[in-house]
């Protein structure tokens, strides 16, 4: 094992660690863990202060390096057809699950502590507002909606540029050139910031266990155990098949990102490994140009294990407050979970304001949600993982679909450790 595959390993036990150690904290040590909060609040904060950055800047190279616009919208359009196919595919398959398990019957309610929801709730009518989501794309001030974190808008924003700089052609080589140092900047930024990843991990989960309780994992293990179950089909189930069918080894698919499904996990947040996960990408095949428009589009439009989680949830809502949902009800939470789950990644608790938006909407107890907050982060961290896993697909995807994946140079950036 060389050193640099060492210290992947070594930084992958090191956040591991801290989440199984900051559970055993936060049980014995519930007030301490709750007041540490902030450490992990900030670690959030920092993580939140650098998306933008690596999106801008990679998406400007990636749309600057097509250097062909009717290819540009090629590669968009075969991004967006395999985003809906397999986020409708895993809708399905979650309410299969769901339905086959059924995680909430006979579940004891008075069981189970409430927490507040007013804060999702005052986000859902954004969900629901399909013309006023459809507008909001479109951004009325790019500061604006970079402060915010509306990755929809700020991607609509970079295309359009994007395709600006292809019009000018060799007059846009210089302001490329400074693009492309401000993206390895933000890359390096971002291996500052991951310093701080276990000592953040850490807090948030103290935290976590600190203020809901080990004790209410027990009414709710068999959700959490049917929500793993589920995204372990679709990891080893669904995207076998899709190895096969792309002729790419499974086996090397996980040698390439174990690690980052581990850090993905335990900080809940797939933003911390997109440039790890580009440059590894770039290694194995994927043109860089792929890499960087595909997964910047996938954080809130293709979300593979968070989109399993949904059709989990809302099913399980139904059962435990004794609801038969019929099969058109079911269809009708499905088609409504393919539209909401597109557009809110900047929303905090975003998959909690889709499960809220959606539920309501099909006539299901908005109460459900409250009754699942406390074990989200448990689940989160399951979902997170498949959702790395799920862009790498992706990308491939769309890399052979265009006949590109290991057929063109590609630059090979130095690969980051962790």
């Amino acid at each position: 094992m060389n050193r640099r595959n060492v210290m992947k390993t070594r930084f992958a036990f090191y956040i591991l660690a801290a989440t199984i150690l900051g559970a055993i904290f936060g049980h014995f040590f519930p007030e301490i863990g709750k007041d540490i909060k902030i450490l992990g609040d900030a670690f959030i904060r920092l993580l939140k202060m650098i998306v933008i950055p690596v999106i801008v800047t990679t998406l400007l190279v990636g749309i600057a390096g097509i250097g062909d616009i009717k290819r540009m919208g090629r590669i968009g359009v075969k991004t967006v057809i395999w985003f809906e196919f397999i986020t409708t595919l895993i809708l399905f398959i979650g309410l299969a699950i769901a339905n086959l398990v059924q995680p909430g019957k006979g579940l004891d309610l008075s069981n189970l502590p409430q927490a507040d929801i007013s804060n999702i709730s005052a986000n859902t009518s954004k969900v629901l507002d399909g013309s006023t989501l459809l507008l909001n794309i479109i951004p009325t001030n790019i500061i604006d909606v970079m402060a915010k974190n509306d990755l929809l808008a700020v991607i609509f924003f970079c295309i359009m540029f994007g395709i600006a700089l292809v019009k000018l052609g060799n007059e846009a080589k210089p302001f490329v050139s400074i693009i492309e140092i401000a993206s390895k900047a933000s890359f390096q930024l971002v291996n500052m910031v991951m310093l701080a990843a276990p000592i953040g991990v850490f807090a948030l989960m103290s935290a976590t266990i600190g203020t809901y309780g080990i004790g209410l994992i027990i009414p709710l293990l068999k959700l959490i155990g049917t929500a793993y179950l589920g995204l372990a089909v679709v990891v080893f189930g669904l995207f076998t098949v899709i190895a096969f069918l792309l002729r790419v080894p499974l086996r090397e698919i996980y040698k390439m990102v174990w690690d980052l499904m581990i850090v993905g996990a335990s900080t809940g947040s797939t933003e911390t490994v997109v440039p790890q996960l580009m440059q590894r990408l770039e290694k194995y095949g994927v043109p860089k140009y792929i890499t960087s428009f595909v997964i910047p589009a996938g954080m809130p439009l293709n979300s593979d294990g968070t989109t399993l989680y949904l059709t989990i949830a809302g099913p399980f809502i139904a059962q435990a407050f004794g609801i038969d949902m019929t099969w058109s009800q079911q269809l009708m939470m499905v088609l409504f979970f393919i539209v909401t789950s597109k557009g809110v990644a900047a929303v905090p608790s975003s998959s909690m304001v889709i499960l809220l938006a959606t539920i309501t909407a099909v006539g299901l107890p908005p109460e459900g949600v409250a009754l699942i907050i406390g074990i989200d982060r448990i689940i989160d961290m399951a979902r997170t993982a498949v959702n790395v896993f799920g862009h790498v697909f992706s990308c491939i995807a769309v890399a052979k679909w265009e006949g590109v994946f290991r057929k063109e140079p590609h630059p090979v950036e130095e690969q980051v450790a962790g």
